[in-house]
């Protein structure tokens, strides 16, 4: 089968499209024929090695954490799905950007009919980590939140999980996705390269989908006793104390529960998945260098054939 692995630090630069066996599924695994996979930043950390000290792995290393599929085989003692069964999972830091994938059972939920192979790729990880962060928040009916780089892969997903949950969502985008975000259900969508903070007041959370310039203007924009959660860089602890909030980093695992109630709101016309472009599996590279533009809307998604 064919996978994309990479054997040292360079970023998307060292993908290459290699030839490989197919996995056979251990005891209580599943392979998955995969249909799709998302692409995520988070996939360039560990392929720049940003966070080798944190999470080390082994060359050759086969990039890709959420997939959707086919179940094709399954491994000795599983039970709840069949072959032939539609699926999608977070499938943690690597393996999916191949052609099949053996995965634990335990991590696979059924794909919603209403959603396609490549929207259902795109679904998990922002599922997982927009759930985590909103869950980390403890939003309620009425919070107003502030929520950066909300056009994103994770952003337009946590807008509409944050309006489900009774929030009053203020989001930030450019110009041009204005009108997108503003279909997802945010309240206010204020132009990120103005001065915002001119704008915008005494928010019960900031949520940081884009970086340290996104936090170092945020501050003065969260009242006190208020929140900034970021899932990209640790908050300056100094800082939040300085205005009197609290300041989290979050780290979302996978998590199939988070996963299958996103596919429910699916199913009752509350969420919807957007995907910006498809790529075939051997363009991989430019589906990570279109990425790091950070100029995305919604997500990319890589096909297998």
């Amino acid at each position: 089968m064919k996978a994309i692995e990479y054997s040292d630090y360079q970023g998307a630069d060292s993908f290459g499209v290699v030839n490989v066996s197919r996995p056979t599924p251990a005891e209580g695994q599943v392979l998955v024929k995969v249909m799709a996979a998302g692409v995520n930043p988070f996939d360039l950390k560990v392929a720049s090695g940003v966070v080798r000290d944190l999470l080390p792995i082994q060359f050759p290393f086969r990039p890709g954490g959420e997939f959707s599929g086919v179940v094709a085989e399954l491994g000795p003692d599983v039970q709840g799905f069949a072959v032939g069964d539609a699926v999608h999972a977070v499938n943690g830091m690597g393996g999916a950007f191949a052609e099949y994938i053996a995965i634990d059972a335990d991590k696979l939920v059924a794909k919603p009919s209403a959603l396609s192979f490549v929207e259902a790729a795109a679904l998990p990880v922002a599922a997982s980590t927009a759930t985590a962060v909103l869950d980390a928040v403890a939003v309620k009916t009425g919070d107003r939140i502030l929520v950066h780089a909300a056009a994103g892969g994770v952003g337009s997903i946590l807008v509409q999980l944050a309006v489900n949950r009774g929030a009053e969502v203020i989001a930030l985008a450019s110009s041009a996705n204005t009108d997108f975000v503003r279909a997802l259900g945010a309240h206010q969508v204020i132009d990120r390269t103005s001065a915002y903070e001119n704008a915008v007041a005494g928010v019960d959370a900031v949520i940081d989908l884009f970086g340290p310039d996104a936090q170092a203007r945020s501050w003065g924009l969260v009242k006190a006793g208020g929140i900034v959660v970021s899932i990209v860089a640790p908050p300056d602890q100094a800082e939040a104390e300085k205005y009197g909030v609290r300041a989290i980093l979050v780290r979302a695992a996978p998590a199939a529960d988070a996963l299958a109630k996103a596919n429910a709101l699916v199913a009752d016309g509350k969420l919807k998945v957007h995907v910006g472009r498809t790529y075939p599996l051997s363009e991989a590279r430019d589906a990570y260098r279109m990425l790091a533009t950070q100029k995305v809307r919604g997500k990319l998604v890589l096909t297998m054939g």
